[in-house]
């Protein structure tokens, strides 16, 4: 069975440094990397004294997975100071508060939390129009609240095969002409889907269609029951995915998520 992909973990921003090189060493060409979500864990627990607890919270990740990041990092500073190696901060799987761009031709509103991706020459992902750099105030939450939402499991602007351990989701606003008009990915909460909060985050947020892959018994009845209608068997790039569900050419495919019966799958759904 292939490792299950890592979720995206929140942190405040860039380091103030890129790394650090020993003093009587400064041209060392030994490397350790201390990714930046290690580096976050680090200022959390050591700098700001924040419990575990508090810290797992702050990041979105679960308890077990702090302390998973919170060992490598510590591991990973002292091989760098016993060792006299340089320490570069980089990579990782992490994001910082989403940024927000309108295209400048069509309107289209989207947001962007992977920091892999280039922002200075954002396009628009609808019409690859030039966009620009929008402040928060400028949504307009209210103007949109009342518009059609459907949500898709997303890893690298696809719909991700498996609904509970996606890198994000990625919530659509529709308008009445059935034109989509807003993007916002937001981030995907530890664990299976069927054992998240996920179903009630988007029920709040007013998402009434889920686009999906795979998907078991358990995360549909959850989504059922939070009045989410659920298409699994889509694939393909999210966003023609949803312009053609939108057009009528997508049906549910009725087929469950094979990996619920795979060993290794700790879910109880039945």
């Amino acid at each position: 069975m292939s490792p299950r992909p890592k979720n995206i973990r929140k942190v405040r921003g860039i380091p103030l440094s890129v790394g650090f090189a020993p003093l009587d060493n400064p041209l060392c060409l030994k490397e350790i990397i201390l990714y930046v979500e290690e580096y976050e864990a680090v200022y959390l627990c050591d700098y700001e004294g924040k419990t575990q607890a508090e810290a797992a919270e702050s990041m979105g990740i679960s308890r077990s997975t702090l302390t998973r990041i919170y060992a490598s990092a510590r591991k990973k500073i002292a091989e760098a100071i016993i060792g006299s190696c340089r320490l570069i901060i980089e990579g990782g799987t992490s994001y910082m508060d989403a940024r927000w761009f309108r295209c400048s031709k069509c309107g289209f509103l989207f947001n962007n939390i992977i920091p892999s991706v280039t922002l200075d020459h954002t396009v628009c992902p609808l019409c690859k129009e030039p966009c620009v750099e929008i402040e928060d105030k400028e949504l307009n939450p209210i103007y949109y609240k009342e518009m059609k939402k459907i949500a898709l499991p997303t890893r690298n602007g696809m719909i991700d095969d498996h609904f509970g351990h996606c890198e994000f989701y990625t919530i659509l606003t529709v308008d009445d002409n059935n034109k989509i008009v807003m993007s916002e990915t937001i981030p995907s909460p530890q664990g299976c889907g069927c054992k998240s909060n996920i179903a009630f985050k988007l029920q709040e947020d007013g998402v009434t269609v889920m686009l999906a892959g795979n998907m078991g018994e358990g995360a549909l009845n959850k989504l059922s029951s939070c009045n989410i209608k659920v298409i699994r068997g889509c694939k393909g790039a999210v966003l023609e995915v949803a312009e053609a569900y939108l057009a009528g050419k997508i049906q549910d495919s009725g087929v469950g998520c094979a990996g619920h019966h795979e060993a290794g799958h700790v879910c109880s759904h039945h």
